[in-house]
C-alpha cells in the first residue's frame, strides 16, 4: 500500500530570499516512502538537497536498490545506503543537469553498480543508455524508462513497476508537484518545442500510468528548474490531475503562454552545468581550510562575507562583498561573481564548511580559506566597513527618495515602489556604477536577502547603499505596476 509524508521548505519558491536560523539550514530530514505490496517489501528514501531545490532518491526493492539524480557530495548518500540491507545495482540521471554538478556516476563506479542515462545524450564516457520502454530489474520489480522531454530533449522518466504495474514515477524536471520543469534552459530557439513536449509528456504519463501512483519528482521548492510555485515533495497521478498547468490548460498554446509568462530570470552559471556533467568531475576536496591570517594572502582573491547581514552591516572588511549563508547563498555567487574564481571566506568553521559544500555542488571547488570573524580589523588600513539597515516604517515617504528595487522582472509585475529604479540583482553586480554618483540609494527586494547583497557590490564600487531589510508586503504605500 503506498503512503507517504511530504515536507514544504521555509524557504518559499523560488530560491526563498530569506535568511535562515542554523537549525533551518540543516538538509531536511530524509523521508521514507512506503511503496510495499503484498509479499513485496519496497520504498524509497527522498533525499532533500534544499541549497539546490532538489530530491534525490534511494529506491529499494527487497534486497537491490537503486539511486536517482545524485548531488556531488556523495557522503549522505553512502550514510542512507548503510543503513538499508540492500546492494546498490544502478545509478539512474534522467537528464543532464542543468543545475547542480552530478556525483551519479562516481556514485556508480564507488558500489560496482550500472551508470544509467537517457538515450542519445552524447555522454563520451561508459554509461548504459536507456531507451523508451527498456527496463532495468531491481529486486523483483522493474524501472521502466518513460521518454518525457519538455525540461530538455532527453529527459527521461523512470517508472517503478511491480509485477501488477506502476507504483511510482520518478519524474526528474518532468511532472513535478503541481508544476512543470522550465522548458527554457537550452536557450529560445529550443523554448517552444520543448514547451509541446513537455505539454504531451505530462499528457503521457497521466493517461499510462493509474491515478494512486507516486510523483516523485527531483525539482522542488527553491529550484529555478521548476516553472511554477512548487511546495509539496511529491504528489500522485489523480492530484496531478487536478493541478497540473499541462493537464488543466485547454491547449497547448494555452499552457506554453502560461509558462512563458511566469519563466524568472536563471543563474548565469547554469550554463556551465552540462558541460561539467558530461565531462564528470572528480571527488570535491576535503582538506580542512586553512586560516587566513594577513591581508597579502588574499591578492587575486574575492572575499565573501558569509555571516548573517546585521554582523556584515556593523563591520566587515572593506571591499568584501555579503552572501549571508542561506540556501541561496552559492545560487548568488555563481550568478554574479567571476565563475570558478578563488574564494576566501569569511565566518565561522561551520558556517563556512557549510557553503562550501554549497559551492561544490556546482562545481565551485576554488575556495582557498577562511578568515575569521574575530580578526577582521587585520584586513582594513583604517576602521571596518558598515552599512545602513532600515525597515519600511523607518524610512518615510519612499517615494521621494531613491529607491533600487532588485527583484526578478516577473516579480516586478506584481507591483513595484512609486519612482523605483528597477534592476535585478545580477545586472547591479555586473555594473553597480550607476547607483554610486547620486548619493544614498535605499535598496529593497521581497525580504531584505538580495538587497544585501546587491548593496554591498554597491558600496565596494564606492556608492553609499542603505539596506531595506523588510518584507515588501510591509510597505505601507501604493505598489504600482511599472511602465511599459
Amino acid at each position: 500500500m503506498l503512503s507517504f509524508w511530504e515536507v514544504g521548505y521555509p524557504n518559499g519558491y523560488p530560491g526563498g530570499y530569506t535568511s535562515l536560523t542554523p537549525d533551518q539550514l540543516k538538509e531536511f530530514p530524509n523521508m521514507t516512502l512506503d511503496l510495499s505490496e503484498a509479499g513485496t517489501k519496497a520504498f524509497a528514501k527522498q533525499i532533500s538537497t534544499a541549497s539546490l531545490g532538489d530530491h534525490s532518491y534511494i529506491v529499494v526493492v527487497d534486497d537491490q536498490a537503486v539511486a536517482i539524480d545524485i548531488q556531488r557530495d556523495l557522503d549522505r548518500f553512502d550514510d542512507v545506503l548503510s543503513g538499508i540491507d540492500a546492494s546498490l545495482v544502478a545509478v539512474f540521471e534522467t537528464h543532464i543537469h542543468n543545475d547542480y554538478v552530478s556525483g551519479g556516476k562516481r556514485f556508480a563506479d564507488d558500489h560496482g553498480a550500472a551508470y544509467v542515462l537517457p538515450a542519445n545524450t552524447g555522454a563520451p564516457y561508459y554509461h548504459t543508455p536507456l531507451s523508451d520502454g527498456e527496463t532495468m530489474p531491481v529486486g523483483g520489480w522493474v524501472m521502466r524508462a518513460m521518454h518525457t522531454p519538455g525540461h530538455t530533449f532527453n529527459h527521461t522518466s523512470y517508472v517503478l513497476e511491480s509485477p501488477d504495474g506502476p507504483v511510482a514515477i520518478f519524474s526528474g524536471g518532468s511532472m513535478l508537484v503541481g508544476a512543470v520543469g522550465r522548458s527554457d534552459l537550452l536557450g529560445p530557439d529550443n523554448t517552444e518545442q520543448l514547451l509541446n513536449d513537455q505539454y504531451e509528456s505530462m499528457h503521457r504519463i497521466a493517461s499510462e500510468l493509474p491515478d494512486p501512483s507516486l510523483v516523485a519528482p527531483t525539482h522542488g521548492s527553491g529550484s529555478f528548474c521548476a516553472a511554477g510555485n512548487v511546495s509539496a515533495t511529491t504528489s500522485t497521478i489523480a492530484q496531478e490531475r487536478l493541478q497540473n498547468p499541462a493537464l488543466i490548460a485547454p491547449s497547448v498554446s494555452a499552457f506554453g503562454m502560461s509558462q512563458l509568462m511566469g519563466y524568472r530570470q536563471f543563474p548565469a552559471y547554469y550554463r556551465y552545468m552540462a558541460p561539467a556533467n558530461l565531462e564528470p568531475l572528480g571527488a570535491p576536496p576535503i582538506d580542512p581550510l586553512p586560516v587566513i591570517n594577513e591581508a597579502g594572502d588574499t591578492l587575486g582573491t574575492t572575499i565573501v562575507d558569509v555571516r548573517a547581514f546585521t554582523e556584515f552591516a556593523a563591520g566587515h572588511i572593506p571591499g568584501s562583498l555579503s552572501f549571508e549563508i542561506s540556501n541561496d547563498d552559492a545560487v548568488y555567487m555563481g550568478w554574479t561573481l567571476n565563475w570558478g574564481s578563488p574564494l576566501i571566506l569569511v565566518g565561522s568553521a561551520d558556517q563556512v564548511e557549510t557553503v562550501r559544500v554549497h559551492l561544490q555542488r556546482i562545481g565551485w571547488d576554488d575556495v582557498v580559506g577562511r578568515i575569521d570573524p574575530e580578526n577582521l580589523t587585520a584586513f582594513a588600513d583604517g576602521p571596518l566597513t558598515t552599512i545602513e539597515i532600515v525597515d519600511f516604517a523607518g524610512i518615510g515617504d519612499a517615494a521621494a527618495l531613491a529607491m533600487l528595487d532588485v527583484r526578478d522582472p516577473v516579480e516586478h509585475e506584481g507591483g513595484v515602489i512609486p519612482g523605483a529604479d528597477l534592476a535585478h540583482l545580477p545586472k547591479v553586480a555586473d555594473d553597480p556604477e550607476p547607483y554610486v554618483a547620486n548619493g544614498k540609494v535605499f535598496v529593497y527586494c521581497a525580504s531584505g536577502y538580495r538587497a544585501g547583497i546587491a548593496a554591498s557590490f554597491i558600496l565596494a564600487a564606492g556608492g553609499t547603499p542603505a539596506v531595506v531589510k523588510d518584507n515588501l508586503a510591509k510597505f505601507s504605500g501604493l505598489l504600482v505596476t511599472p511602465a511599459v
